[in-house]
């Protein structure tokens, strides 16, 4: 057990990074987070909180590689606190969003560790799925393409943009009758319209 004057440093230090994050000053606080975690290493103590507390930094500043580590750390060592899981699901979407983004370059190099981090988290959804069949055919590996383009759409085959995904891998590697199948396939799958219910979902 570390003496008491190290861990009220430490959790002194702890608080001045959560201000930071309050004051939108989350690079700072990741800085600090990281320091306060090897000091921690250091004296033996293992906090969950603290995980999760630099996770919570690393999200707000951009960092989402490194939040998803640390907020698997903080899970692996407590999986029933409800605060962890939100801010799971708070940084998977936020990987999410980055990899379905439309500007994003199809040979961005951090999209195969992004996806990578949603494999071991259990949640890739479709558009993640997508951005890694472009990912293999700007790359140079359409076979991987391929084979990715047809699992998704053996599991998903009401997603109109799955098709569209395989339809610009068959057409890229030579396949035209593979392309216009997948082409016709994505043609019959329509927008259902939106139907709104005007007013609050409190009302």
């Amino acid at each position: 057990m570390p003496p008491r004057k190290t861990t009220d440093r430490l959790l002194g230090e702890m608080r001045r990074a959560y201000d930071l994050v309050e004051q939108r000053r989350a690079d700072e606080a990741v800085s600090v987070y990281r320091e306060v975690l090897a000091e921690a290493r250091k004296v033996g103590l293992d906090s969950a909180h603290l995980h999760w507390a630099f996770a919570v930094a690393c999200d707000y500043s951009g960092e989402m590689e490194r939040a998803f580590e640390q907020i698997s750390i903080a899970i692996g060592k407590d999986p029933l606190a409800p605060p962890f899981r939100h801010s799971f699901e708070v940084i998977t979407g936020r990987i999410q969003a980055a990899l379905a983004d439309p500007e994003r370059p199809a040979d961005d190099a951090s999209t195969h560790r992004l996806y990578a981090l949603l494999q071991r988290g259990g949640t890739v959804d479709v558009p993640s799925h997508l951005a890694m069949v472009r990912y293999h055919l700007a790359t140079g590996k359409p076979a991987e393409a391929r084979a990715l383009a047809d699992a998704v759409t053996l599991l998903h085959p009401a997603s109109r943009e799955a098709w569209e995904a395989k339809a610009a891998v068959a057409k890229a590697t030579g396949d035209a009758a593979g392309a216009e199948q997948a082409r016709l396939e994505a043609a019959a799958l329509q927008e259902e319209p939106a139907f709104a219910i005007p007013g609050p979902a409190s009302a």
